[in-house]
């Protein structure tokens, strides 16, 4: 079993791999700022800034299932070279279109719609490709290590984008596609197979159903992807849910505007010590992280204050980290290498499928009800949440002995 300095430092083929994810989920958070800005400067209106970012999720989620049943049968490695380059040339193209002098949003459409299509065969071929790069017995530290950086890019780049955009308005784009150029060159560099190629004489729906069926026909996984689906609409609503309620509160905006940070923050000390608290034990973590999100949301419920918001929002941008980490690693003991996009993109759509209603759900709530009520239902729901994780399928996953080292997949 290897700590996780060495497996960045002595696996040449998973530091590779790391390393061009964290450049590309930079790139990211940074283009997440500035595609925005850019649409604010363009339009003045906050609609279609909104309907922008809404347009990619619909496009990425429509296009799950099929695309998760394609990232099965075609070889991932390739798939993820194709996918970097052909986001490279979409953003380098954005980046010269901005600096001509873009007069119309059109553009930014396109490329939502594009890079959302792209995005839902990468992502899972991404998770997939993990389990052949890592032994099983690193699996919960590789998974911390990509929480890790996906905090740490949100961390850093909404501050780099916005300077980079004050700078110039093109420069965060090529900046983006610079990263996607990075990261096609060090995908191309590892060595080590990472799988897919499972020839299928099935047509693609027949594939697609064959993903549904394989998770909800599972105790454990089919358990996982409600909790998910629960917990996932639950924090959501809760953390949109402060901003109106430390407005409210007359809370001063530099506090409010520090709120990214300290969720950030959180998050990204969560997936550090993720790994300690699950070597302790999966289903203990997974518990005590559902009794502390659903005991914080019920604090801001009985106590709406500025200091209990704050702390709150630290306390569950730490925690959430772990229970992701605890429940993901145990994804790869579980799902057969030639489900495992399917799979994946299953759990994903399912458990993210009342994600885009709960800003809606508590923005009702808070008008009509206020902050109590609102965060009452809220904790409710995540109490159920921990329910979920007593399960019998859950206890009998997460409470076994780890299972002796085997060979790494190849």
């Amino acid at each position: 079993m290897s700590s996780r300095t060495e497996l960045l430092r002595d696996n040449r083929d998973f530091s590779r791999f790391w390393w061009g994810q964290a450049l590309t989920a930079l790139g990211a958070r940074v283009s997440d700022v500035c595609i925005p800005l850019l649409v604010l400067d363009l339009t003045g209106s906050a609609l279609w800034a909104g309907a922008l970012l809404t347009v990619r999720l619909i496009v990425l989620n429509v296009a799950r299932l099929p695309a998760g049943a394609l990232a099965d049968r075609w070889d991932r490695r390739r798939v993820m070279i194709l996918v970097d380059l052909i986001r490279a040339v979409l953003w380098a193209v954005l980046a010269v279109v901005v600096f001509a002098g873009a007069g119309s949003v059109w553009p930014l459409v396109i490329v939502g719609v594009v890079d959302g299509l792209v995005s839902s065969i990468y992502n899972p071929s991404l998770a997939a490709a993990l389990r052949h790069l890592v032994r099983p017995d690193d699996i919960t530290k590789a998974v911390s290590l990509n929480e890790s950086r996906s905090y740490a890019a949100s961390l850093l780049g909404p501050a780099v984008g916005g300077g980079l955009y004050a700078i110039a308005h093109w420069i965060p784009f090529a900046i983006n596609a610079v990263t996607f150029m990075l990261c096609t060159y060090l995908v191309f560099r590892i060595s080590a197979g990472l799988g897919g190629r499972n020839a299928s004489q099935e047509r693609l729906t027949t594939d697609m159903w064959s993903g549904l069926r394989y998770v909800f026909t599972q105790p454990f996984l089919r358990t996982l992807t409600i909790w998910s689906a629960v917990l996932n609409f639950a924090t959501a609503a809760a953390f949109f849910g402060m901003v109106p309620m430390l407005v409210s509160l007359k809370t001063p905006a530099e506090v409010i505007g520090a709120m990214s940070a300290v969720v950030a923050a959180g998050a990204l000390l969560g997936s550090l010590v993720a790994p300690k608290l699950v070597a302790t034990g999966p289903f203990r973590a997974v518990v005590a992280g559902g009794l502390v999100v659903a005991g914080v949301v019920t604090a801001v419920a009985v106590v709406p204050s500025m200091p209990v918001v704050v702390a709150a929002l630290a306390l569950l941008g730490a925690t959430a980290p772990v229970l992701i980490i605890a429940m993901t690693a145990q994804v790869y003991d579980v799902i057969d290498d030639s489900m495992m996009a399917r799979a994946q993109s299953t759990m994903t759509l399912v458990g993210s499928l009342f994600y885009p209603v709960s800003t809606i759900a508590m923005g009702w709530l808070l008008q009509y009800h206020g902050p109590g009520p609102a965060y009452g239902v809220m904790a409710a729901l995540l109490a159920g949440a921990v329910l979920f994780t007593l399960a019998r399928p859950v206890r009998a996953q997460l409470s076994p002995e780890p299972v002796a080292s085997r060979s790494l997949v190849v």
